[in-house]
């Protein structure tokens, strides 16, 4: 088996979904599961982007609109919403809102081509198929949920 890219070359599977009229990604291994999106309970001084809280299964879960935390145009009366239940390193759970999920791709860690600061929530910028995808850092996006919750 040869690797043309390089023996270092590492493979990641990403599922890719949209937000508005910019595609996104995140680690396949950092998603839980992916639910149709339903009303959510509002949360007394929660950060702007946080939508609300939903029950998964006796879990309450914070919901973060990605529209609105990224600044980009929502698509609110989209009826492909869905709700991406995803897990961080740190082990927080919680749900992102996108507009509709596209598809998974193998991304090569060595072609994202990384952006100007290092605590952005976007760890860089991948073409796949011809298309740019903003590669979203999990971390950066939960650590700023938790922070905002917390203070």
């Amino acid at each position: 088996m040869t690797d043309e890219a390089g023996a270092d070359a590492k493979l990641v599977k990403m599922i890719v979904f949209a937000v508005g009229e910019q595609e996104y990604c995140i680690p396949i291994l950092s998603v839980r599961e992916i639910r149709g999106f339903e009303k959510t309970t509002a949360l007394p001084f929660a950060p702007h982007y946080v939508c609300g809280a939903i029950n998964l299964r006796g879990i309450i879960l914070t919901v973060i609109d990605l529209a609105v935390y990224l600044n980009v145009q929502p698509q609110a009366d989209n009826p492909r919403r869905v709700v991406i239940i995803v897990e961080s390193r740190n082990g927080t759970v919680c749900g992102l809102l996108v507009d509709r999920v596209i598809d998974m791709a193998d991304v090569n860690l060595s072609e994202i081509q990384a952006v100007a600061e290092e605590d952005s929530s976007l760890s860089g910028l991948v073409m796949i198929a011809d298309r740019m995808i903003g590669v979203l850092r999990l971390e950066v996006v939960v650590g700023q949920l938790v922070g905002g919750m917390i203070s």
